[in-house]
């Protein structure tokens, strides 16, 4: 009986994409962008991907983090969820978007296929052109990580 109200459960939820991205501060309040190379609408931006079905997160920024750049990271907690709609250069899908704050453990970031090359910058100076979204994470996650700051210095 269970499995079968799983299955209609299944069959009739409906379905929405979610991709996950986060903002990555090192201990010198720069943020890490990547420039992607599947993205057509913003090339560059936060490192993230898509959320695997039955999947945290937290976990895919992880995750992504990992694969794409090898790199630890500690995700931390939301910044922003919202609704990401095309543009007119999306290649992607019209889908939920969420961002966390993320401190830098370790690891030198070596690209992989799906990044193009990557900066650690100040956010307050960001030389590229990326989405409203990610913009609003940054500055949300540069907050908090001077309210980390100031807490360390007292």
């Amino acid at each position: 009986m269970l499995w079968g109200m799983r299955l209609v459960a299944r069959l009739l939820a409906p379905r929405q994409c979610v991709g996950a991205v986060g903002a990555v501060f090192n201990d010198g309040g720069q943020v890490l962008l990547v420039e992607h190379t599947f993205r057509t609408d913003f090339p560059w931006g936060l490192p993230g991907g898509w959320v695997r079905p039955a999947e945290n997160p937290l976990d895919t920024v992880k995750r992504e983090a990992e694969e794409e750049l090898k790199i630890r990271i500690d995700v931390k907690t939301l910044l922003i969820s919202e609704q990401v709609d095309l543009v007119s250069t999306s290649t992607h899908p019209p889908h939920l978007g969420l961002a966390y704050y993320c401190r830098f453990i370790s690891g030198e970031c070596i690209i992989s296929f799906e990044i193009l090359s990557y900066e650690w910058v100040n956010p307050q100076h960001i030389n590229h052109e990326i989405a409203p979204f990610q913009l609003e994470a940054i500055t949300l996650g540069k907050e908090i990580f001077d309210r980390e700051r100031l807490v360390l210095l007292r």
